[in-house]
């Protein structure tokens, strides 16, 4: 188990040897050192005492895919368990009146919930901690949780046991003093292409602001005259490969078609969103540069007056099975939904902000295959909010 930096750990690994099994205490961020034995009968993941950071979240994920292989085999000789353990509210975030003191440790229920798909051979579990008389008391509850069979999500407090569930919700009722006004500036993120265009030019057709559109791809320009009447993938890419001038290599032919039909969708939504008589800006640039984005919103104020809502829909995927997937690809699609949203509060830290909102994902609530580090982002966003 790893070594939370507090009596817990090893309150916890007395009761767990007293049972007659052999515990090791280890350090997350020490992944890359770790020799693991043959087999692993089980693996608890403790967010840190003090509070949890994005890189023990990666080194989290390094630590189970690493561990994998002597847990399948422990597995296939009789069974191994795997436990994540958060400290939210004991609710996962759900609880009624509380503080969540450590959000980004609610990522921990998103590696959980993606490696049971991977791996459905080991039992998972994510554990939520909530409050307890003391570091024995949390020991004992979170030890006899780990020997109970029961839902893949527990939470756990001195005084109950609880799990998740899912339920429809009627829409709230719109309210008729808008928090939104016509001409407010709203940044959308992601806002040029896919789900979040579409919610663009509702948000325009039902209050009229100013949106601040911020994505990855370059700002639309007029394509070339040899473009015109052309939809086909196929005959885009013999377009492109007829004017490059010189040999490209098939990954420049994909990068080249993906940006002409980003700038396609990108013009599509502003002028949807022109044509139901709003005003809408395009951006291009890297969320999770904070700087950058400031420039940017400083530009905005100048000319359009203060930020008054933020909808953060921007994020990648890079899909690989855990036992496949790197440290880096792990960290583009974690940073970009997570540091970009922290970008998006310290540019706008000066703002009277209105609302926020974001784009959560159902690989978040369920966890999917090869997406474990688009899981862990969503399910710290869910918190943050």
């Amino acid at each position: 188990m790893t070594d939370d930096g507090s009596p817990f750990a090893a309150d916890l690994c007395v009761i767990i040897q007293g049972r007659g099994l052999n515990v090791r205490r280890i350090y997350a961020a020490e992944v890359d050192d770790i020799d693991f034995p043959e087999k692993i009968s089980g693996l608890v993941i403790a967010a840190p005492f003090k509070g949890t950071d994005d890189r023990f979240l990666e080194n989290a994920f390094l630590l189970l895919k690493n561990a994998a292989p002597a847990l399948r085999r422990a597995a296939a000789a009789g069974g191994a368990i795997c436990a994540t353990v958060s400290r939210l509210d004991g609710a996962f975030g759900c609880g009624i009146a509380t503080n969540l003191t450590d959000p980004l440790s609610g990522g921990l229920a998103g590696l959980a919930k993606t490696a049971a798909r991977e791996w459905p051979d080991i039992s998972f579990r994510a554990i939520d901690l909530g409050e307890f008389p003391g570091t024995a008391a949390m020991a004992r509850s979170l030890a006899a949780e780990l020997f109970r069979s029961g839902p893949l999500e527990v939470g756990l407090t001195h005084h109950e046991r609880v799990t998740l569930d899912i339920a429809e919700l009627a829409a709230a009722p719109a309210n008729d003093s808008s928090i939104i006004c016509r001409g407010d500036v709203v940044i959308m993120t992601g806002g040029g292409r896919g789900v979040t265009a579409a919610t663009a030019v509702a948000l325009t057709e039902a209050c009229r602001p100013l949106l601040l559109l911020l994505g990855r791809s370059p700002e639309p320009a007029t394509e070339p005259s040899w473009l015109s009447g052309l939809g086909e993938e196929s005959q885009i890419k013999r377009a492109i490969i007829e004017h490059a001038g010189g040999k490209l290599h098939p990954r420049d032919i994909e990068e080249r078609y993906r940006a002409i039909i980003a700038g396609r969708e990108i013009r599509v939504t502003l002028a949807r969103i022109a044509a139901s008589g709003g005003q809408a800006i395009y951006r291009s640039v890297d969320i999770r540069d904070m700087s950058a984005v400031k420039a940017i919103l400083d530009e905005i104020r100048r000319d359009h007056g203060p930020v008054r809502g933020i909808i953060h829909g921007a994020g990648i995927l890079a899909d690989r099975l855990i036992a496949d997937k790197s440290r880096e690809q792990f960290a583009l699609v974690y940073s970009t939904k997570v540091e970009g949203l922290r970008s998006l509060l310290s540019a706008t830290r000066e703002d009277d902000l209105r609302f926020l909102a974001i784009f959560s994902s159902i690989t978040g609530r369920f966890g999917r295959v090869g997406q474990v580090d688009y899981a862990i982002a969503n399910e710290v966003l869910n918190k943050l909010t």
